[in-house]
Order: C-alpha cells, then sequence, then structure tokens
C-alpha cells in the first residue's frame, strides 16, 4: 500500500514550459491546446508557454478520450 505522502505531486511541473498548439484533427481536436512532454495532457497554450495544470491521470469525458485515441493514432508520439 502507499499514502498520499507517497503520491505524485497533483500539479503537473510541465506548467509553464515552452509550448506551441498540437496540430490539429480534421474535427479540430485538440481546439489549440498543447501536448505536455510531461504528463501527455493536452493543456491550454498562452503566450507560448503551458499553463498550470493538474498532472493528466486520464478522463472521465468519452469524447475526450475518444478524441486523444485518434490524435495519438493519427499524429503519433512525437
Amino acid at each position: 500500500m502507499w499514502s498520499e505522502a507517497q503520491a505524485d505531486p497533483g500539479v503537473c511541473p510541465g506548467g509553464g514550459r515552452p509550448a506551441q498548439p498540437a496540430p490539429q484533427l480534421p474535427d479540430g481536436f485538440p481546439g489549440g491546446r498543447g501536448l505536455c512532454a510531461v504528463c501527455s495532457g493536452f493543456v491550454n497554450v498562452d503566450g507560448g508557454v503551458l499553463d498550470r495544470h493538474d498532472a493528466f491521470r486520464g478522463t472521465d469525458d468519452p469524447g475526450e478520450a475518444e478524441g486523444r485515441a485518434r490524435w495519438f493514432n493519427t499524429v503519433g508520439w512525437n
């Protein structure tokens, strides 16, 4: 077992790193967000850097999950 003290931090250290919007699929996914190289989440980009964000732990939104799967199958893990 592990305790909360052993858990990864909730805030991703990728926030504030330089980024640009990720390539978009024909339907517009990921909507201008950039891919965080630390947590693999799609995050808003403001002024050329990733917004501060929680570490990506998956999504409960079926549309987001489907978009992520299509994006990674199309664009890949560059």
